[in-house]
């Protein structure tokens, strides 16, 4: 299932290429904010979402960045484009930025056995590398019924030990041979903290804010640690079994901040789009590398043994997907404490839209695409 070098070096080549010559019409920054209001005045009715951000960015500028509704309903506090949220596994994007600058540095390969950065997690028998974890193909499992204890105790203690945080699931066996199926897995992704902090000799939330944040623009981006004061912060919600809108269960999610714990807002996430898009934080080859399709087709391992083809494709922790009008788009979804996220980057229009709501169930992406919509030139027929 995983590509091989020369497949994925031609995939590459033609990256690069629409890359270049940027032969896609570049999307119009006239797009109308009041639109984009009453559409998300629109959703927020539809879905009953308390409050949604969204911001958008059109060759590198930051057209439109605002909200509806409310950050948290206790004060009634507007949501607008600041509003500082949990990213859930948008969270996974950053990190995977990170290990490709350490990539592009020499300090890590992408086919490097993960127990080379990561000593504490068990030899399984078969290598897993970093590649594979980047892919969801490592044969790690996803969360279980039951892995945090009583109550989901566990899932509520702070962890300041990374090696501690990783041992609910570091013992268990590997699902299926590494690189031969897929099951998305944040628990594989949270072992990309201990690269981070091994090739680079920083803290991980160090690492993320002199490398990535900071130089992105991304300041009100940060790890969701609970004994800190964050200004601007945004609740999640849920529905009770009547329908009404409860407070999300508490989650201490410093077992997880590369596989989903960190904050940001959605004028800091195209912001994070725009500075992979034009070269800030990543050297042309190493962007390609990572929106390039990693494994084709993505077949997804499922209990009963047959495998289910899934309808997008994987990259570098990035979903390729194509829009209705045959566009190819690259984003990242995110739910975690009753939030929302998504970032929809169409790169060959210069294109990237941010959405977060503050309630469980809601689909980010196919409201991102809605927006950029907005922006992007018709499709003709030919």
């Amino acid at each position: 299932m995983q590509m091989s070098a020369p497949i994925r070096r031609i995939a590459l080549t033609v990256c690069a290429v629409v890359s270049l010559l940027r032969v896609a019409p570049v999307a119009s920054a006239q797009g109308d904010a009041a639109a984009i209001v009453a559409y998300l005045e629109q959703v927020r009715h539809q879905t009953g979402a308390p409050g949604i951000s969204a911001a958008v960015a059109v060759d590198g500028e930051i057209v439109f960045s605002g909200g509806v509704g409310y950050a948290e309903l206790d004060n009634r506090t507007p949501a607008t484009g600041a509003t500082v949220w949990n990213v859930g596994s948008v969270s996974k994007v950053m990190a995977a930025v990170a290990v490709m600058q350490l990539v592009e540095q020499g300090k890590v390969g992408l086919d490097d056995e993960i127990r080379t950065y990561v000593p504490a997690f068990p030899d399984k028998g078969t290598p897993i590398t970093l590649r594979q974890i980047l892919t969801h193909t490592s044969g790690i499992r996803h969360y279980r019924d039951g892995e945090f204890g009583p109550h989901g105790l566990r899932s509520m203690r702070f962890f300041d030990d990374f090696d501690e945080a990783i041992q609910h699931f570091t013992e268990d066996s590997l699902l299926y041979e590494p690189g031969t199926l897929w099951l998305y897995s944040s628990h594989a992704y949270n072992l990309l903290q201990g690269v981070v902090e091994q090739a680079s000799g920083l803290g991980f939330e160090d690492y993320m804010r002199t490398h990535v944040w900071e130089p992105a623009g991304m300041l009100g981006s940060s790890f969701d640690v609970p004994t800190r004061v964050v200004h601007g912060r945004g609740r999640g919600y849920v529905r009770d079994a009547d329908g009404t809108i409860v407070n999300s269960r508490y989650e201490d999610v410093s077992y997880k901040y590369a596989g989903g714990g960190m904050l940001s807002t959605v004028a800091d996430l195209v912001r994070m789009g725009v500075a992979i898009n034009d070269g800030t934080l990543l050297g042309f080859e190493a962007v390609a590398e990572m929106h390039a399709p990693q494994i084709d087709p993505v077949m997804q391992f499922r209990a009963d043994g047959v495998p289910r083809e899934l309808p997008f494709g994987q990259a570098l922790g990035w979903d390729l997907y194509t829009d209705a009008s045959g566009r190819p788009y690259i984003s990242k979804t995110g739910t975690v404490r009753g939030t929302r996220s998504v970032v929809v980057n169409y790169p060959d229009h210069g294109l990237v839209v941010a959405v977060q709501a503050n309630i469980v169930p809601f689909d980010s992406r196919t409201r991102g695409v809605a927006i950029a919509q907005m922006f992007l030139s018709p499709v003709h027929a030919r």
